[in-house]
């Protein structure tokens, strides 16, 4: 709070010297004005005939709060009289004429005047005029002082409201710390910080706050959900390792057995390293450190590659249609080759027997595209955004192998690209993913 205090009382006598400054320049220009008008005035009621200075009975030796003098040069002076308080003072000062000068005197300002009104003899004749600053009721100095009251009493009402407001705003500040300080030691992501907050910027802190603690509550329990998939999907190829590795040494006598034995512990492992695989790409995706290499992609190149070289080894002896056209886009063929292959896999792992796989490639609004599209048990729509997630298995998925990791990785690199996967099911029927990346010209 002192700051913001001690910037307020700053600027206010910033803004009060600046009034000071100011008002005084102005008092001191209308002063002159004043002075020079009623020189102006009274000058036409004194002449010079016959080298004799003729003063009218008009003439004014005072005229409300100037003084009117007639001298010679070298300050002879001729009619008039100066303030008796500053008459030694003033009468020291030669004449100037047509120019006005201030002079201060026991603290008190006095504004002096000379015209010269003729000659007599060679020397000039000059009327004088003195004003005392004090005697001028200023309308700058009315202004000036209403200015003082005014900032006074603005600066007064802010200080008021800010140690009244302070005090406000700090009991809901801290009432909001102390629930943060709750979460963090505590690690119970359930508390929220929404309540009556008088002040709308509080308020929408506090709701700021709370989304925030509902990412983190949603990542935490995305987490724990995480830490038990993996688990999982780990022990079933670990226990079948184990289960394996003590058949060999308790049962196991021939050479053919023992190859046997080789062969389940090796398809076990290579599950444990596609999973550790899958799994150590999403991470370098999510923490950007995957780097991918920029070349342009020829979509049809690389869809009859990835075809040629999984033909033969497609679950449910499903078949593949190509329907395949002209497709260029920009990015790295080898992650593109895995969201192809994935797609691919996907669509025969839930194809019926001996069923047909239709992958189609082209150009649409300026996006290239590769869809795969197979007749087989769909997706329930409830499911359609969640398969995206990992781990995510449907209900009707449960018997079938994989680790739920293929989909959420193809995304990620599909979003690392630029692009997009979409799915439209109709279950029992047929589903088509497509992947969508922006295209490149050539």
């Amino acid at each position: 709070m002192a700051t913001p205090a001690v910037a307020m009382i700053l600027m206010a006598l910033s803004m009060l010297i600046a009034i000071q400054v100011l008002s005084n320049a102005a008092i001191d220009s209308e002063i002159k004005r004043e002075l020079a008008r009623s020189m102006e005035v009274n000058i036409h009621n004194i002449s010079i005939e016959n080298e004799q200075v003729k003063i009218s009975e008009k003439f004014l030796y005072k005229s409300e709060d100037v003084y009117f003098l007639v001298i010679r040069k070298k300050r002879e002076l001729i009619a008039g009289e100066y303030p008796k308080e500053a008459e030694r003072k003033l009468s020291k000062y030669r004449v100037r004429n047509g120019y006005s000068r201030s002079i201060n005197h026991n603290g008190e300002t006095y504004y002096l005047r000379d015209i010269r009104i003729g000659r007599i003899e060679g020397r000039g004749i000059f009327i004088r005029g003195i004003i005392r600053e004090s005697d001028v009721d200023s309308f700058y100095r009315g202004i000036e002082m209403v200015s003082y009251l005014v900032i006074i009493g603005v600066l007064s009402v802010m200080l008021f409201c800010e140690v009244f407001l302070a005090k406000r705003i700090s009991k809901e500040l801290k009432r909001m710390c102390k629930i943060a300080e709750n979460v963090s030691s505590s690690l119970d992501m359930s508390q929220r910080m929404d309540g009556d907050y008088r002040f709308y910027e509080i308020s929408v802190l506090a709701k700021a706050n709370d989304r925030m603690l509902d990412r983190l509550e949603q990542t935490f329990l995305l987490q724990e959900q995480f830490t038990a998939d993996v688990a999982h999907e780990l022990r079933t190829p670990v226990a079948v390792i184990s289960a394996q590795c003590q058949y060999a040494k308790k049962k196991v006598d021939s050479v053919e057995e023992y190859r046997e034995v080789l062969d389940v512990v090796y398809r076990q492992s290579k599950k444990i390293d596609t999973l550790i695989t899958q799994l150590l790409n999403l991470s370098r995706l999510d923490q950007d450190r995957m780097q991918i290499e920029r070349e342009e992609l020829d979509l049809v190149e690389i869809v009859q590659s990835v075809c040629d070289g999984m033909r033969e080894g497609l679950e449910n002896n499903v078949s593949v249609r190509l329907n395949l056209r002209e497709a260029f886009s920009t990015g790295d063929i080898s992650l593109i080759s895995i969201v192809i292959q994935n797609l691919i896999i996907n669509a025969a792992k839930f194809s019926y027997p001996d069923g047909i796989i239709e992958i189609e490639t082209g150009e649409t609004e300026g996006e290239a595209y590769v869809a795969v599209k197979d007749y087989g048990i769909g997706i329930a729509k409830k499911n359609q955004e969640r398969i995206f997630r990992r781990f995510f298995k449907c209900d009707e998925s449960r018997n079938v192998g994989g680790f739920g990791l293929g989909l959420p990785l193809s995304r990620k690199i599909a979003e690392k690209h630029g692009g997009r996967i979409t799915v439209v099911s109709e279950p029992g029927r047929e589903t088509v993913f497509t992947l969508y990346l922006p295209v490149n010209k050539r």
